[in-house]
């Protein structure tokens, strides 16, 4: 069977929840609004790879691929 890609919103999602940081706390490390992070969370925008890449920093060893 071919596994099936996971969307970049559901891999930010599954990312912050294996993570010690609740959505808000993550937000507030990001630097950004919540609103923002939850925009990228629904999937109504999908952030640019520079922004997943600081994700990734956060959220170590944790990656998120900026690719799906």
């Amino acid at each position: 069977m071919d596994e099936v890609p996971v969307k970049t919103h559901d891999a930010i999602r599954m990312a912050i929840n294996k993570s010690p940081y609740t959505v808000h706390s993550f937000a507030q490390q990001m630097g950004i609004k919540l609103a923002t992070l939850e925009s990228y969370i629904d999937g109504r925008v999908t952030p640019e790879n520079k922004t997943i890449k600081r994700m990734n920093r956060f959220l170590n060893p944790i990656k998120i691929s900026p690719n799906h």
